[in-house]
């Protein structure tokens, strides 16, 4: 073999190593942009209430994408939800037995398993439903409790109002409920120590006023800090998601009491800024305002502590001003906004919080529509965004390096809002 045959060899086999890598790296290109194709074509689809063309665009998605990753573990939950809203019993039956093998969250398969199984009651579909509650029964297991060696702070219950503090700004495990009765969202969330609106819009495929036996209900646990840096022993309170946050160490460890609170209407908002403890009272009297007075001339002049009076049992004083975090009188209002302006709560919950803090301790109030925590990953949690909410988040998640588009911000918003999200 002459040398300039050798030579012609090797840059042809070269040539072809190269034409090999560059369809294989073009085929990728190719795979990866059809990939991105199915995926936002679905998700626009299902915002639409396109389901045929979600259920397509995402089937298609799951076939170019092994990998486990936050959009696939999205679709498999559109595909869940597009066959709920299909009523496809047979389809969500066979994704729910197809995802136990799958390596998602779990969060994704409870909320599969919560679809699937009120989906059986409601074709009443006994069969199916037989066969998903026994081999998903794992699913309805609820975090392993813990003991606060500490009587001062005895009245809270773990894993319902009082937390253990994970990585910097997480507590709290979501949880599956079933119904032992026909009930409402609102009996639940009193029943469970939650607010209305937060239990309402974890669940946005269960009518509120019709929770039939054995349904599943998701239970929202958990959460984010509204701060990134907050302090021990003050209280932080996010006026968007109707809830309170009193970061505290017992015994050398992290927990965060939380609890949901009503808050003031539209026209009569609750105040925003930092504010201290001023005055503590048990069983207030209340004195009625003028300004209530005027819209319901029968109040007298003052409410004595009792049964009627809508401080309930116990009342603190926010600095200087007329607000109050209080108690109630009613039943429910707990997560809504229905006050004058000032921060109600269960009683129950107001005793325990009363025994705890000092007057002095200081109280931050905030309106934020969403949240955003980074470790190792990205979390966020999303409640009712308006166009410059929604932008600014976007641009904040684009600082941490997280690109997605509106389309998937609004999914977002209506099928995970108020819980955490990871996005990476």
């Amino acid at each position: 073999m002459t040398i300039l045959t050798v030579l012609l060899l090797n840059i042809f086999t070269v040539y072809a190593v190269s034409i090999d890598q560059l369809l294989e790296e073009a085929y990728k290109e190719f795979k990866k942009e059809k990939s991105e194709d199915n995926f936002n074509l679905a998700i626009k689809a299902f915002n639409e209430g396109i389901f045929s063309v979600a259920i397509e665009k995402g089937q298609q998605f799951l076939k170019l994408n092994r990998k486990n990753e936050i959009k696939r573990e999205i679709i498999i939950e559109m595909l869940a939800v597009s066959y709920y809203r299909t009523y496809n019993k047979k389809k969500l039956f066979d994704l729910l037995i197809w995802v136990d093998r799958q390596n998602i969250s779990r969060d994704i398969k409870l909320k599969i398993f919560q679809l699937a199984n009120n989906l059986f009651i409601e074709k009443k579909d006994r069969k199916r439903l037989e066969i998903i509650r026994k081999k998903f029964k794992y699913l309805l297991l609820k975090p392993p409790s813990f003991k606060i060696n500490d009587e001062k702070f005895s009245k809270f219950k773990p894993n319902v109002n009082i937390f253990k503090l994970k990585y910097g700004g997480i507590i709290g495990e979501n949880v599956l409920y079933v119904s032992p009765k026909n009930t409402t969202l609102i009996e639940i969330a009193k029943e469970l120590d939650l607010g209305y609106d937060e239990i309402r819009v974890a669940n946005p495929h269960i009518n509120p006023f019709d929770v039939q036996k054995d349904m599943i209900v998701l239970i929202p646990r958990k959460r984010l800090l509204p701060e990134k840096e907050f302090n021990f022993g003050e209280i932080y309170l996010n006026l968007s998601e109707k809830r309170l946050y009193y970061p505290v160490i017992i015994n050398d460890d992290p927990y965060v009491i939380s609890i949901p609170v009503g808050i003031g209407t539209d026209e009569n908002r609750s105040p925003v800024g930092e504010f201290t403890i001023s005055e503590k009272r048990k069983n207030p009297f209340w004195y009625v305002p003028d300004k209530i007075k005027k819209e319901d001339p029968s109040l007298p002049d003052v409410v004595p502590p009792g049964p009627k009076n809508p401080l309930g049992t116990r009342a603190m004083r926010l600095g200087n001003t007329t607000y109050l975090l209080h108690g109630t009188s009613k039943r429910f209002g707990i997560g809504m906004k229905v006050s004058h302006g000032c921060i109600r709560m269960y009683n129950t919950d107001v005793e325990a919080l009363f025994d705890v803090i000092d007057i002095g301790t200081k109280i931050h109030i905030s309106e934020k529509s969403y949240k955003i925590f980074k470790n190792d990953e990205v979390y966020v949690e999303i409640y009712k965004l308006d166009n410059n909410s929604r932008n600014k988040l976007l641009q904040e998640l684009q600082k941490e390096g997280i690109v997605i588009n509106k389309n998937l911000i609004s999914y977002l918003e209506k099928e995970r809002r108020g819980y955490v999200i990871p996005l990476n």
